[in-house]
């Protein structure tokens, strides 16, 4: 038989696997940061909740190895900031945070009743004096001693004059439409990664990247799926690859993600994309309508001016 492990060994394989599951929970959190345009402020709560519930477990199970695990320490601190993100993204996005005076009508009716007796609006009082009630403060724990208070030397300000400032003409602010089009250009992205996953789970294999890009209606959709499809490889999110000297794509696995993360070198493929091969390609897999509804961009007239 082979002699049990030792405390420091059982230690150090226990601390491997906490920080497994915390590079999971950040992994889910990224995909929730995601959804947040596309999903209602419930689902990310319900996922939120479910990453602190995870880390507070994660968090007690390393109460006695806190001196010398200060990385994981620092790791849970993340992934609660990280949490704390996700929420107020979510509030922001939901309309369901505005104050309803309906809603407050209707409960101090169910108070005080129709007959609008002054001792039920005397219970309301107490409920609000309850509600606003002080908490109790904890002692000083400095211990008893004499201060001995120091004038603080207040520095004399010279008075400046105060000078005109001549404005210009107003200008409408960019970051306005720089902010709107960076919310479009993540949707789309989240949509382009949801079709493509569920056709990964439908066939069970990689697909090919130009049966995947080529819209057989339109050359134009084609070039700018391509794009769409690039900026995915470019975040670690999809993978490319060859196999009998053809080009396939498919989502990358979550070991796969930790390990772009952890590398910080630059691959790059450069792919040739004319009307010839988009001809080709459309008679090569057949293709009667594109395998990806993706939501072109159109320029409103602000925008465009």
């Amino acid at each position: 038989m082979e002699p049990p492990a030792s405390d420091s060994h059982k230690s150090q394989l226990n601390a491997l696997e906490r920080r497994k599951k915390y590079n999971e929970l950040l992994d889910y959190g990224h995909e929730l940061a995601l959804r947040t345009q596309t999903e209602d402020a419930v689902g990310i709560f319900q996922g939120v909740s479910s990453i602190l519930i995870q880390t507070d477990q994660l968090h007690q199970s390393m109460a006695a190895e806190k001196m010398e695990n200060a990385s994981e320490m620092c790791i849970n601190v993340q992934v609660v900031k990280m949490g704390h993100d996700l929420v107020g993204a979510a509030l922001q996005k939901s309309e369901s945070t505005q104050f309803c005076d309906e809603e407050l009508a209707a409960a101090i009716k169910a108070i005080i009743g129709d007959s609008g007796n002054p001792l039920q609006w005397l219970h309301i009082g107490e409920l609000g004096i309850k509600s606003f009630s002080m908490s109790k403060q904890s002692p000083c724990l400095l211990g008893a001693f004499e201060l001995e208070p120091v004038q603080v030397e207040k520095p004399v300000k010279e008075r400046r004059r105060r000078q005109r400032q001549e404005l210009g003409d107003p200008r409408k602010p960019e970051t306005v439409v720089k902010l709107n089009q960076e919310e479009t250009d993540a949707r789309k992205l989240q949509g382009v990664m949801e079709q493509l996953k569920a056709i990964y789970e439908e066939r069970r294999q990689p697909i090919p990247y130009f049966e995947l890009i080529t819209d057989p209606t339109d050359y134009m959709n084609t070039v700018d799926t391509a794009f769409q499809i690039s900026f995915l490889i470019r975040d670690g999110a999809v993978a490319l690859e060859t196999v009998d000297d053809l080009l396939f794509v498919r989502p990358t696995t979550s070991s796969e993600k930790q390990q772009n993360k952890r590398t910080d070198d630059n691959v790059q493929a450069i792919l040739s994309l004319n009307f010839a091969k988009w001809q080709s390609a459309v008679k090569q897999f057949r293709l009667k309508r594109p395998l990806l509804t993706i939501e072109r961009d159109t320029l409103d007239a602000s925008q465009a001016s």
